[in-house]
Order: C-alpha cells, then structure tokens, then sequence
C-alpha cells in the first residue's frame, strides 16, 4: 500500500527570503537549527523550489524566525485584492512588513477565549455554572471588567507592547466601552443577548479606515461568525 502525500500548504518564495533577510538567517541556519525546525537545509530547500511546505514545518519555521505562518505563505499578499479604493490598497501594502507580523499573533490566534475565560474562573474557585447565575447583561459587564482589570496590571508594568504599541492608549479605550452595552459586541454574542445581523466584521477596505487601536480590538476580539 503506497504512503499517503503529506498535505502541503502554499509558501511565498519571495517573502520566505524577506524574512530570512530581516532576521539575519539563511537555509543553511533553519537546517542548522535541527532542534527546533526539525528537517535538513535540504529539505527546506526542496520544498521553496516546490513551492509549498507541510503544514507543521511552515509553523516551526515561522516560529523559529518569528513571523506568522501566513506571512510567509503569502496570506497578506493577497488581501490587498479585496481593496477596491487605490489608496487604501497602497496603504495596506505599505504595512506588510515582518514586524508587523510577528508570531506572537499567530500565538494569540490560537488561544480559546471561551476556555481561557474559564480557566481564569476556575483558578479563583468559580465555576462556570456559578458564573451563568448571574444576569447576562452582568455577564458581560463582568467580561468587560475583567479584560479591564488584567489590561490595569499589564500597563502598570509595562509601558508598550511586543508590537511597539502604547498600552496606555489601549488602557484608556477600555475603559470606554465597560459599563456601555452594545448589542453587537464580541461579549454579548457569547452571552447570547446580542442582535442578530450578518455582520462578519469589518472588510480589508474597512479595516484600513479604522485607527490603530480599533484594528487592535477588531482583531483581538472578532464576530463568533467570522470565526467559524
């Protein structure tokens, strides 16, 4: 019985190289890193002339040099196509740099909120049956606070984030939106008191016209449909 392929996903050559580049590595130094990449310089290479990569090792590279994994499979290359408005579009392009995609949002990505909430609950002795107790526009309230209450403690110690972004500024728009119900928000769809649209999020041209904070929290916290 012949083995199965290894299902492949694209990779963008060009901005495969871009990162090594901007991260001072080569192929020979992601072979070299055996321990963490764990295939041969060889290997890499033959999979860039083939123009695509096993999944698993698209991630150990990406995290390796730091990058999201769509960065390097030319994900964001694409989206500019979705921008109708030239400015825009150019604007966009303007922001497709490495070190606006650094692994850390892939990391964030992949966190459950629904199971990091809970844990939260569960480490203080709360359980989410107590929790559904209270009145759902309390529930959100009590997100609302406590995404506050962490952000508190993070700007105490630190001034910017990973991405070089003011956490005071991310601080204080918080702040302005605990204790303001809105029917459309992230919080009220998980406590399922919000109203029903088919909103999936703002679109590239929109995300464009958005300031950087509200891109931040547009990402941070999405639709439940944009996520399925």
């Amino acid at each position: 019985m012949a083995n199965k392929e290894t299902p492949k996903v694209p990779i963008n050559r060009d901005r495969f190289f871009e990162v090594l580049k901007a991260r001072g590595s080569s192929i020979r130094k992601l072979g070299e890193a055996y321990n963490e990449i764990q295939r041969t310089g060889k290997t890499i290479r033959r999979c860039l002339d083939e123009g695509k990569m096993p999944p698993d090792l698209l991630e150990r590279i990406a995290r390796f040099l730091n990058v999201h994994p769509d960065y390097l499979a030319g994900i964001y290359d694409e989206k500019p196509d979705r921008i109708e408005d030239a400015y825009l579009r150019h604007m966009y392009l303007k922001r497709v740099k490495p070190e606006n995609y650094p692994y850390l949002l892939k990391a964030r990505e992949d966190i459950d909120y629904s199971h990091y909430f809970e844990d939260i609950l569960t480490m203080n002795n709360i359980s989410m049956e107590q929790f559904k107790t209270l009145d759902p526009v309390e529930r959100v309230l009590f997100r609302q606070e406590l995404v506050l209450a962490i952000l508190e403690v993070i700007a105490k110690h630190f001034k910017v984030d990973s991405l070089g972004r003011d956490i005071a500024e991310d601080l204080d728009y918080c702040r302005s939106f605990v204790d303001d119900f809105d029917p459309f928000s992230y919080f009220a769809e998980l406590e399922g008191i919000a109203v029903e649209d088919d909103f999936e999020g703002p679109s590239p041209e929109e995300m464009e016209e958005l300031s950087e904070i509200e891109k931040k929290w547009a990402e941070k916290y999405p639709p439940k449909k944009s996520q399925e």
